[in-house]
């Protein structure tokens, strides 16, 4: 089972880094939205004695209600003396001892008394946790879609204003990168500055048929950025492509920009309709505030499977590297593996730009590939204990089906209910894809 992203791999990054940008956005407003009204309601609520009007249980229900709720109608004197009415939930304790006409406390905002609420309710633990993550996922994003788009833009400002230079292949070298198990190949090249100065530069990986399209000596053409010279990208447009598609930096073909921004629009009417969508369904609006009531523990849940899924992840991947299993790198493959990312190809892989090393260096790699067919048939056989390849390749797998679950989870505790549609429609998307491959395999 393979879900394909039509996107290059940068520009992906790019959307990714967005979303995550946009998402901390909207919980780090939503969170100094929330601190901001508590810290309202610490230093100018008045608390005043409410009237208990009316009690009555909502009970769980499939057309609405996800859990019961005990709620009572109370009504109250400001201190400007008008008359003011609200609806809270409380527990099923407080509710069997409050009967009509009981006191019952609360507090509410001068100016505001339509927003009031049970004395002694809300804190400020949540606005913390939503203003602390969404400032994390707001940075995260930010930088990463800074840094992918300044690299986007930079190769698109060289193929369109960088200085043309002839060039000369200097070697065609195998990388560390490999494709569904076939090694990819980097073109290396060199070129003159306008200074007459020696520059040389590399294509990034390529397909075997792409690097035995040219040979050692071919001419190429360059271009390369005026004021750094060094930045130099290999100028293919001029290759013939299909129809509708365009050439990425590194020669890939990916489709046009019409195309990728029909894609994005797509992608942002969803996102859209998801927040409209979300604030009009009573069960979502009854769901968030059942997560509200019990958040802290949910989000222990959550919190917890992320971290657990990600450290089972990274040893599963590391105890491969440093357990023997990796094959020994050499320099170059070093350099090859330490440049930027990209997802160019079917399935992902490590893309490159630029990076140097000097002196000794020294790394492991290993490559993995299997069916779903093979794992379901590996866990039947129950391989993990007499094979390492097939327990860490378990111990990796429980790591994803712990770790997304558990991310996209905290989004679900503490975003808007937009953010719930969204984010739980794609776990449940991703659970039934998972699940048909496994049961189909």
């Amino acid at each position: 089972m393979r879900i394909r992203l039509p996107l290059s791999g940068r520009t992906f990054f790019v959307w990714f880094g967005a979303l995550f940008m946009c998402v901390g956005l909207i919980l780090l407003y939503t969170g100094v939205q929330d601190a901001t009204r508590e810290q309202a309601y610490q230093k100018q609520g008045q608390v005043v004695e409410a009237v208990v009007v009316n009690k009555s249980i909502k009970r769980a229900s499939r057309e609405g209600n996800s859990s019961t709720k005990y709620e009572i109608v109370y009504r109250f004197t400001t201190a400007d003396g008008r008359t003011a009415e609200g609806v809270d939930a409380v527990s099923v304790e407080e509710w069997e001892s409050l009967d009509r006409g009981s006191p019952f406390k609360v507090a509410y905002l001068p100016g505001e008394p339509q927003s009031s609420r049970a004395e002694g309710s809300g804190g400020m633990q949540s606005p913390l946790i939503m203003t602390g993550l969404g400032s994390l996922l707001a940075l995260i994003g930010g930088v990463l879609f800074v840094r992918t788009a300044t690299g986007v833009w930079r190769d698109r400002h060289l193929l369109r204003e960088g200085m043309t230079a002839p060039g000369t292949i200097l070697a065609i070298e195998p990388s560390s990168v490999a494709v569904n198990r076939v090694r990819q190949w980097n073109v290396r090249y060199r070129y003159e500055d306008h200074f007459g100065r020696p520059q040389e530069g590399t294509s990034g990986p390529l397909t075997p048929e792409e690097a035995q399209a040219v040979e050692v000596g071919d001419a190429l053409t360059v271009r390369f950025d005026r004021q750094h010279p060094e930045e130099s990208i290999w100028d293919r447009t001029r290759m013939p492509v299909p129809e509708g598609t365009t050439v990425t930096s590194g020669g890939k073909r990916r489709p046009s920009f019409l195309k990728r921004l029909g894609g994005f629009a797509v992608m942002l009417t969803l996102f859209f309709v998801a927040m409209v969508v979300g604030e009009s369904i009573p069960a979502l609006k009854d769901l968030e505030r059942l997560m509200i009531r019990h958040q802290a523990p949910l989000l222990a849940i959550t919190i917890g499977m992320t971290v657990i899924g990600f450290v089972l992840f990274m040893g599963g991947i590391l105890s491969r590297i440093f357990g023997g299993a990796g094959e020994p790198m050499t320099h170059a493959e070093v350099e090859d593996l330490s440049r930027s990312v990209r997802l160019d190809a079917r399935p992902a892989l490590a893309r490159v730009s630029w990076y140097r090393f000097r002196g000794r260096s020294a790394g492991s790699s290993f490559l993995e590939q299997f069916t779903l067919r093979e794992a379901k048939e590996a866990w039947r056989q129950r391989a993990w204990r007499a094979s390492p390849r097939w327990r860490s390749n378990f111990v990796v797998m429980i790591g994803v089906l712990l770790f997304a679950p558990g991310l996209f989870g905290i989004f679900i505790v503490l975003g808007p209910n937009g953010i719930k549609l969204l984010f739980g429609g794609a776990l449940v998307y991703a659970a039934v894809r998972t699940i048909t491959g496994l049961v189909r395999a």
